[in-house]
């Protein structure tokens, strides 16, 4: 295949330089585009000549230049983003032409602009769905803070779930899992380069909820994002890209005068959540300082009599709660301009955030009282902050008419903290969902009676007096270059690298931190980590105009990734009085992990055009991949598809309200690559005794899989887009099958190897299937008022279609089942009758049932709304999301282990409660099973997600202060959730795996975010 590629592109060349004597026969294309209503010019607008590799676009003037276009009758198109497009026939001969050309404004036009592995398409040539989001009016007037807030409700068939901490990471699904053990995550390109997107991205644990990589990007910096959805799409993006493709553009420079432009956002976090409160039971001899509980069960069996039942809720009361009200700034700045030479886009920016987290008056007096201080040190009353600066410069330089460059360059600083949580002894809601259901005095551990403050072991001063930091510099520098030598050849080139260090500490002063095994003691750890990302990526289309009527164009290319994570880590313990550091430990140790993955693909492309209104497109990868076993050589993936713009026949009936159909379809398939040692055979070092003397050595530790291959997804998808009066209502509709085969498995064997008894086999299968439908609707459209408004909806099936030689797997909650989706949930169900009318449900009232299907992990349907109205000659822009999420479970962990081993649950505690919480109660703590199926809920939700008002001042008064154009947005993110679910909120959740299970246990739900911001345009 290699050698195949390789003879197609010197050909290529070789057509090129014969080429040259033909260059006499060319002529010159000038003109001007403008705003057909208006008058004005329009900067930045795409003239191509169709059918040839000939692209520019206009400069400040609103006037574009063509060079080297062949003599004869072309056909010009010109496009603008908003505006329809327009074809011009013309006829180019030797010397100068003019074409001079006016767009209308359109809300929907199917010759936008989308990028692809192969470059820059109109959206018409596609046979697949691409959601694009227009980035740049989200960030000025709306709540983002970070790439998580960007994602989330803008696109259908891609959910995320955001991160609910300062600095935590949000998870992307991208049409539901299909990986049964490796990640299920998308790729990242940013400007051609592929980027670490890790979500779990830090070495030291806090429990559940941990930074992402993607958040280190700038929303500020970021122009457009388009979603490749699927296998049919990402394709050419080759191993690795099966769950999808999220490519990122960011900003650049138009020419013309420098253009600043001003930012500065304020605002403050409130946890405005409802928590659960901690309940107790009073015996009729207790006292306060008693904590023995009289618990339901106790009075069944006659065990107790109840005094009394009161109850606790440590976030409702002002001593005790940890939440307060969190803070954010933001200040930023951006220069764009340049020449039709050169043109720059500059920018810097710097956020601060401290999430609402507080260490309480009475912990804080603890804390001062035991290291005989007057003040706690900042990081320890409030444990959760983010601090980032970002820097950004952008440069495209035209080299004459035949090649141009563009240069990215992206660096952030970052520092930030995150409190001990989520699945965590130790963690803040381990300790505050788990106490005694009173505030008084409880005897802790040590045996010593003291004000807990409702709090169960530990009190905030012990556990945000563990410190975790992580710092993060990281670079993404990309440069690419296009050259255009004659008018059907053009070629690309993109090379850069990602590169990032980073920082993660732990530390736990001596006798500071909370009594739990050995961290009284005192302890550091610090881990070194850099990643480097290498990616060169070089490809040639040739364009020919085979007919009047049809249209050639073939790509061809190769990518080369190169990926590289190298950790050292050094860890001690029993730390002498005031040490930091992690020679000062009596007990060190230290560790080192390094891994590598290099990928080099080839590709080839062929398109075809029939009167610009049918498009068919063949393509074809090959990967090899340093993951894949030594038996196994390359993976093919090939694609096709078409696209038909039906409407644009001759033949197509005029319906008056329809104005443009287009019928689309396309296949293709893409892989996930194994883990980077799967495949191999590798050995652990030891200490052997040799004639009594230790001795190093090695054992053989993993058999490892020669015929180790990538997991291979096929999808199918179809579909149409439509748009009707006047490109006003625009619907989109897609159905997709996405089967993914040779599934990595962990399969046992036999144990007479020698080695691990189990390894990596590609032995399964899943199936993916749904349908996404987008409806735009521009409702009114005058020059005083407007009303938009976008409805999107998905929906995804998911199913293990086979599981091999593999046994069914059975959990406490989760089954890996074939015919069921992925870690279904699936419990022995709870049944209950009050049967003597007491109220109270015991043990013998309860009925457990045969293990059974329970429900979907994750929701099976999307749907968003989102709207704006523009009033009062459009200074004043109104704008809301609105998202739910419906057709899933999810177990709530946390009630679960409070009424399971904590005992303060209502259920445990209080004879009012209903008796399905007495019921699920009983189940899991007093029936054998110990059955979790009553925390089994469903996870149904609306959310006011986002709502925004947005002041254009009048441009009298923005000249008062020499501005152009000043703004000013009020906004809120997290208003108002409305749900049935049983715990605290849906998405409330944190991925305790690689594969993404999703888990409330102890997690903070998503707090609600004001903020006030203004730009400001000189």
């Amino acid at each position: 295949m290699r050698r195949v590629v390789f003879r197609q592109l010197l050909a290529v060349g070789f057509l090129a330089a014969l080429a040259g004597p033909l260059a006499a026969q060319r002529g010159i294309l000038t003109g001007t585009v403008t705003d057909g209503a208006s008058g004005a010019v329009l900067i930045g607008a795409r003239v191509q000549v169709v059918g040839t590799s000939l692209t520019t676009n206009t400069n400040a003037e609103g006037r574009y230049r063509l060079t080297n276009v062949p003599t004869g009758t072309h056909t010009v198109r010109i496009a603008q983003i908003g505006y329809a497009s327009v074809n011009r026939p013309v006829t180019i001969t030797a010397g100068e032409n003019t074409l001079d050309v006016t767009l209308s404004l359109t809300p929907y036009s199917l010759d936008e602009f989308v990028v692809t592995a192969t470059g820059t398409q109109e959206r018409r040539e596609i046979g697949n769905a691409i959601s694009t989001i227009d980035v740049t009016d989200l960030v000025r007037e709306g709540p983002v803070a970070n790439m998580g807030d960007l994602l989330v409700g803008k696109a259908p068939g891609v959910q995320v779930l955001p991160g609910n901490m300062t600095g935590g990471g949000s998870r992307v699904r991208i049409r539901g899992n299909s990986s049964l053990s490796l990640s299920n995550n998308p790729i990242y390109v940013v400007d051609g380069l592929r980027i670490v997107s890790d979500v779990n991205s830090s070495s030291i644990g806090i429990g559940g909820t941990n930074p992402s990589r993607v958040n280190d990007l700038n929303p500020e910096d970021i122009e457009s994002i388009d979603v490749i959805r699927g296998p049919s799409a990402s394709t050419l993006y080759g191993t690795d890209a099966a769950n999808g493709v999220i490519v990122i553009k960011t900003k650049r420079g138009r020419a013309g005068a420098p253009v600043w432009n001003m930012y500065v956002e304020g605002g403050i976090i409130k946890d405005e959540n409802d928590y659960f409160d901690a309940y107790r039971g009073w015996r009729n001899t207790s006292t306060v300082s008693n904590t023995t509980q009289c618990l339901l069960s106790q009075v069944v069996s006659g065990a107790c009599t109840q005094d009394s039942v009161t109850k606790f809720n440590i976030f409702n009361d002002p001593d005790a709660t940890p939440n307060h009200t969190g803070t954010r700034q933001q200040y930023g700045l951006q220069v764009s301009g340049g020449s039709d030479a050169v043109r720059y886009f500059v920018s810097s920016d710097w956020e601060r955030e401290i999430g609402q987290l507080q260490m309480p008056d009475f912990a804080a007096d603890r804390l001062k009282e035991q290291r005989n201080i007057t003040k706690v040190p900042y990081e320890q009353f409030r444990p959760n902050m983010l601090q980032k600066t970002n820097v950004r410069a952008n440069i495209n330089a035209n080299l004459g008419s035949k090649a141009d460059v563009a240069i990215s360059t992206g660096y952030v600083s970052s520092t930030q903290r995150l409190p001990q949580t989520d699945n965590n002894t130790t963690g803040l809601l381990s300790n505050a969902y788990g106490g005694p259901g009173f505030k008084g005095n409880i005897v802790n551990s040590g045996g010593v009676t003291r004000a807990n403050f409702g709090y169960r072991l530990f009190t905030p001063d012990e556990f945000f007096s563990e410190t975790v930091t992580q710092d993060i510099n990281r670079t993404i520098l990309s440069g690419t270059a296009n050259y255009r030598p004659t008018s059907w050849l053009a070629t690309r080139a993109v090379v850069g690298g990602d590169f990032i260090s980073r920082e993660d500490s732990d530390i736990c002063r001596r006798d500071e931190c909370v009594a739990f095994a050995t961290l009284k003691d005192g302890f550091k750890e610090n881990n070194r980590t850099t990643f480097f990302n290498y990616t060169a990526d070089a490809s040639a289309t040739a364009t020919f105009q085979l007919a009047p009527s049809l249209s050639s164009k073939t790509t061809a290319g190769t990518q080369y990734i190169k990926e590289k994570f190298a950790r050292n880590g050094a860890f001690s313990e029993n730390l002498p009085p005031g040490a930091t550091t992690v020679t000062a430990g009596a007990i060190p140790s230290a560790d080192e992990s390094t891994s590598e993955s290099i990928t080099l693909g080839f590709f080839a492309e062929q398109n075809l055009s029939y009167k610009d209104r049918l498009f068919l497109t063949g393509a074809v990868r090959t990967d090899k991949n340093s993951a894949f076993g030594q038996s196994f050589s390359r993976a093919y993936y090939p694609k096709a598809s078409v696209s038909y713009v039906l409407s644009d026949e001759p033949f197509f009936p005029q319906i008056g309200a329809l104005n443009n159909l287009r019928l689309r379809g396309a296949y293709g398939e893409s892989g996930r690559q194994p883990g980077g040692n799967d495949a191999i055979a590798f050995f652990s070092p030891t200490t052997a005794s040799v004639d009594g003397a230790d001795e190093a050595a090695i054992v053989f530790s993993a058999l490892g899989n020669p015929n180790l291959k990538p997991e291979r997804t096929r999808e199918v998808e179809v579909g149409f887009d439509a748009s009707f009066f006047d490109s006003r209502l625009n619907l989109e509709f897609t159905f997709f099958n996405k089967n993914s085969s040779d599934a990595l498995l962990s399969r046992v064997i036999a144990p007479s190897v020698g080695a691990a008894t189990s390894r990596f086999e590609n032995i399964g299968s899943v199936n993916n299937r749904g349908w996404e439908a987008v409806i735009n609707a521009q409702l009114v459209n005058s020059e005083s008022f407007g009303w938009d408004m976008t409805l999107s909806g998905s929906w995804t099936r998911n199913r293990i279609d086979d599981l091999g030689p593999i046994p069914e797997n059975f959990g406490t909650t989760r089954a890996t089942v074939e015919g069921l989706p992925i870690n279904a949930y699936f419990a022995r169900p709870v049944s209950f009758n009050d049967a003597n009318g007491d109220g109270i449900i015991a043990l013998s009232e309860i009925t457990v049932g045969d293990p059974e299907f329970l429900g979907y992990p994750e929701p099976r349907g999307e749907f968003t709304g989102f709207t704006s109205f523009d009033l009062f000659n459009r200074k004043l822009r109104l704008t809301g999301l609105f998202d739910a999420k419906v057709g899933g479970k999810q177990l709530d962990g946390t009630n679960r282990i409070r009424c399971e081993s904590r005992l303060n649950c209502r259920g445990d505690v209080d004879p009012t409660a209903p008796l399905a919480e007495q019921a699920r109660a009983v189940a899991v703590r007093q029936h054998s099973t110990r059955t979790q199926a009553g925390f089994i809920d469903g996870s149904d939700f609306f959310r006011i997600r986002e709502v925004a008002a947005t002041w254009t001042v009048p441009d009298g008064v923005a000249r008062l202060v020499s501005a152009k154009r000043l703004s000013l947005t009020a906004s809120a993110r997290n208003l108002l959730v409305v749900s049935n679910y049983i715990g605290l909120d849906p998405e409330a959740g944190f991925f305790s795996t690689t594969l993404g299970t999703q888990s409330d246990f102890q997690t903070v739900p998503p707090p609600t975010y004001y903020t006030f911001r203004m730009n400001v345009t000189f």
